[in-house]
């Protein structure tokens, strides 16, 4: 009862209030890979439009037994960065996250995610058994139907739904969908970055979320009718060797959406292994030559994702009219060379017209479940515990410093450390330019990213810091030989406001020491920031000694010129003729008067005491009383 209560007030508040808070990432069905102990951290980062003191976050599980409910921690406190961003360790499951600002205690703001998942992330990569089939006509066995394959019932089974044949990074966007083809375009289920074919991957995955209760993404790395020798090739960036029409070289055909995954989004989100299946071109490709080629495949992977130890699962795969034993055994050599490649399915044996409707391809109902079942198989049978996987990287978080006197673009961003690359968004792509296509041997698709999906671009600058005005900015960075890419928080600066220049007074010049001033600031439009690290108006404190003071405006990114100081004397002794009114009830510093004293006071009993000296004269005026038990005292002396 209390989960209810509180989701539907969360729920309620975040849709009545002025949005003070905003979330950036997670983005909707967002998996982060877990670790062996079934946990994860959720990055979460966003901006704001008020000022806050700490931000909270927790996760609950959409479903009783999907999850591990939190407890609300404290992800990050308000500092000089122009966005909020922090970390949340959960437990493997399928959650809502809710994300708190607080303000002197209060909660000002609330935002969230409907589905947030930690769990399993895979790669798949290889040729047309791993990729799936699209509008493929074969002259001995007919048309493909479009989209081949299954997707997932399981509202955990997760995709990025957006495919780009030309592997430009600049367009590529951060986003996922449920892996189903209801919830997509023209019933084609795309994988991304690369695949347009759900295939084995949606019972797959649909089996995997059963068998481990935890959500699961796929990316799609893998293309048809590819050699393993054009794989290596193409990840060493040299020339293709009599490759097919349809692989173009200069989009980094087939290795570079496996790049992609390894330079991009591993860092993003994590990964357990990729998942390699291909051996079907390469019947006369002896077994060293096989085992030579992947493996340079897999070293290529690991130096992108900057992970030595990345784990990769290989299927012994063969099977085109016939198996070949030089590509199983080239296949098994891998996997016994190295610790972290594992056995994958062997499926050559899965053959025959109920399952192979060419003698090639898995692409029956029959032959798709059952690929996927040996898939499932190997993933739950003892791997996951052996295997280690890479988690989420940190992003990085760029420093902002606002310059007032340059009105049209007063705000300098500068990368936190030195990259062998830089590129700054200060927009979204358009339509026409966030428009994903995918081409295959046959025909071609084309898929724009999902409406919740950040589809920045990325062509706005190539240096370490920029100086701009209002608007929305992103950086990510590219780091010397891996090539790996990482993300900083959007930066949200749509609502900028400049500070004006104030000015105060303060109540005295000179003070006795004790005794209070007041300083009363004007003309500020946002908070006002007084250099003894006070803030507001008016402000009245008792100063400890003579000191300057000066004022400040702060608006929510940016702080104007101090004003010129102002110095308030803490002493008893002054240069000017006093006169002095008011009531004395404990015992106070003295009056001291270089010139001369004239004294209304009253001297209450019993704990009144004060003292009077002037150079020239001390003058009782009428309504002076010092009360029976009071003590004051009188004297004609200079004061230094």
């Amino acid at each position: 009862m209390k989960k209810l209560i509180f989701l539907s007030l969360f729920a309620f508040s975040s849709a009545v209030s002025v949005a003070q808070i905003s979330l950036s990432l997670p983005v909707e069905r967002m998996i982060y890979q877990r670790n062996n102990s079934n946990q994860a951290y959720i990055h979460i980062t966003g901006n704001f439009t008020a000022e806050y003191d700490s931000i909270t976050a927790k996760v609950f599980p959409r479903v009783s037994g999907q999850g591990t409910e939190g407890s609300w921690q404290t992800i990050d406190y308000r500092d000089d960065k122009p966005y909020f961003y922090g970390k949340y360790l959960a437990n493997g499951g399928w959650y809502k996250l809710g994300v708190k600002a607080y303000k002197d205690g209060v909660v000002i703001d609330s935002v969230g995610r409907e589905r947030v998942g930690i769990g399993e992330v895979f790669v798949v990569a290889g040729q047309s058994n791993a990729s799936g089939i699209t509008d493929y006509v074969d002259p001995n066995v007919g048309n493909y139907p479009t989209g081949i394959g299954y997707d997932s019932d399981e509202d955990r089974s997760n995709v990025m739904h957006f495919s780009n044949g030309e592997n430009t990074y600049d367009l590529l966007p951060i986003g996922f969908s449920k892996m189903a083809s209801t919830d997509v375009a023209n019933d084609t289920l795309f994988i991304g970055p690369f695949q347009s074919a759900p295939w084995c991957w949606g019972k797959v995955s649909e089996d995997l979320v059963t068998a481990l209760n935890v959500p699961v993404l796929f990316y799609g790395a893998a293309f048809g009718g590819t050699k393993v020798q054009w794989w290596k090739e193409s990840a060493n960036g040299e020339p293709l060797t009599n490759p097919s029409f349809f692989i173009k070289e200069e989009f980094d055909h087939p290795y570079g959406a496996l790049a992609i995954v390894m330079k991009m989004y591993t860092g993003l989100t994590g990964l357990r292994s990729v998942l390699w299946h291909q051996g079907e071109s390469d019947h006369g490709t002896a077994s060293s030559t096989y085992r030579a080629y992947l493996e340079q495949v897999i070293a290529k992977t690991r130096e992108h994702s900057e992970v030595p130890n990345l784990t990769w699962m290989v299927a012994r795969a063969s099977y085109s009219f016939n198996p070949a034993s030089n590509v199983i055994n080239g296949q098994q050599a891998t996997i016994d060379n190295d610790a972290n490649v594992f056995n994958g399915p062997t499926t050559d044996n899965i053959t025959g017209t109920t399952y192979r409707h060419d003698n090639i391809h898995m692409d029956t109902d029959a032959g798709i479940l059952e690929h996927a079942s040996y898939w499932v198989n190997s993933i739950t049978g003892g791997f996951l515990s052996s295997s280690t996987p890479t988690l989420a990287t940190d992003l990085i978080e760029p420093t902002m410093s606002c310059n007032t006197s340059n009105a049209s673009t007063p705000i300098t961003l500068t990368s936190p450390a030195t990259y062998n690359n830089y590129a700054w968004s200060n927009r979204n792509n358009t339509d026409a330019e966030a428009e994903g296509e995918f081409g295959n041997c046959c025909r071609s698709h084309t898929v724009l990213p999902g409406p919740n999906y950040i589809r920045l671009n990325w062509g706005y600058d190539s240096t370490n810091s920029i100086t701009v005005g209002s608007g929305v900015y992103a950086l990510n960075v590219r780091k010397p030989t891996s090539e790996k890419i990482l993300f900083s928080p959007l930066i949200d600066l749509s609502t900028l406001t400049l500070p004006t220049n104030p000015s105060f007074t303060a109540s005295a010049g000179q003070i006795r020491p004790g005794d209070s001033v007041t300083l009363t600031g004007a003309n500020c439009n946002g908070t006002y920031q007084w250099s003894n690290g006070s803030f507001g108006s008016p402000l009245t404190f008792s100063p400890a000694s003579t000191d300057s003071y000066t004022l400040a405006c702060k608006t929510l990114h940016c702080l104007s010129n101090s004003t010129s100081p102002t110095q308030v004397v803490v002493s008893s002794c002054f240069p000017n003729a006093l006169n002095i009114s008011g009531t004395v009830s404990s015992s106070e510093s003295p009056y001291q008067s270089q010139q001369s004293l004239q004294s209304q006071q009253i001297i209450s009993s019993p704990s009144g005491n004060i003292q009077y000296t002037a150079a020239q004269s001390v003058t009782l005026n009428p309504g002076f009383r010092a009360d029976n038990g009071s003590v004051f005292r009188a004297s004609i002396s200079n004061c230094p």
